[in-house]
């Protein structure tokens, strides 16, 4: 590995000559060593994303929101490095690296704010882009929707022209999350500079990071299809994974 930006310590991000495919199972390989060193809190955490996540799901379903439930999960991927703090927690404590207390917790108070509006003007823009293709009109129920869309052309329009502006977003929440949660969790640094030098550890480590931003969404697509039963345990060892992945690519914190 090589240094880039190494003026001070914040800004040692590191450009990762390894093969992307031995980094991510590295990581990966990490996090599920923590899952089975921390069994019971790990599986903790995993019922509670899917308690709280069938809860909304019922909640959207019981309140006509239906129309809202691809939007949501989708949404749900921006705010998810939020709901890992308490699993980066577990990880730093088992490296020995002080009691497990967070270092900037306003400052991830305030990244979890910037995420909810990223997450809340995803669902907005999901709902204009259906009201460009299909008018201003009353969302049928979930699976009316569904049909439509997926049998017309418009609904395939809407479908196409989703996926990138979701794609969007996403791959920007990725790109300012992936890294400036944990390092909250590790460092005393405010939130913008963590957001900001999480970006640029993406940006320079395009190849490795689209890869991982790949596997992470394929694995939660996953447990999404088992009723959200799967991230019972995909979301700990994701959430593990990623702390090691912060480990590897910032200087000073080599797992």
């Amino acid at each position: 590995m090589t240094e880039v930006l190494t003026q001070d310590r914040y800004t040692k991000a590191r450009v990762v000559d390894d093969p992307p495919q031995a980094m991510i199972r590295r990581w990966l390989n990490a996090g599920i060593s923590d899952f089975k060193d921390h069994m019971n809190t790990s599986l903790g955490y995993g019922l509670a994303l899917f308690v709280t996540g069938w809860f909304v799901l019922i909640l959207l379903f019981r309140t006509d929101l239906s129309w809202m439930v691809l939007p949501a999960l989708s949404g749900g991927l921006l705010i998810g490095p939020i709901a890992t703090v308490g699993l980066y927690r577990v990880s730093r404590r088992g490296q020995g690296k002080g009691g497990g207390g967070i270092a900037a917790p306003g400052q991830i108070f305030l990244a979890g704010v910037i995420l909810m509006v990223f997450m809340m003007a995803w669902v907005r823009a999901a709902t204009l882009i259906f009201a460009v293709f299909y008018g201003l009109k009353p969302f049928a129920g979930f699976w009316e929707t569904m049909t439509t869309m997926l049998s017309s052309g418009e609904g395939l329009a809407v479908i196409f022209v989703g996926s990138i502006v979701g794609g969007l977003f996403a791959a920007l929440g990725f790109a300012i999350s992936v890294f400036s949660i944990p390092m909250l969790v590790d460092r005393d640094i405010d939130c913008f500079s963590a957001m900001g030098l999480s970006f640029n550890a993406t940006t320079h480590n395009f190849q490795l990071m689209i890869r991982w931003a790949a596997v992470v969404t394929l694995l939660v697509g996953a447990g999404v299809l088992t009723g959200l039963l799967g991230l019972i345990v995909i979301f700990p060892i994701l959430g593990f994974a990623t702390w090691h992945a912060y480990c590897d690519l910032f200087q000073g914190d080599a797992s």
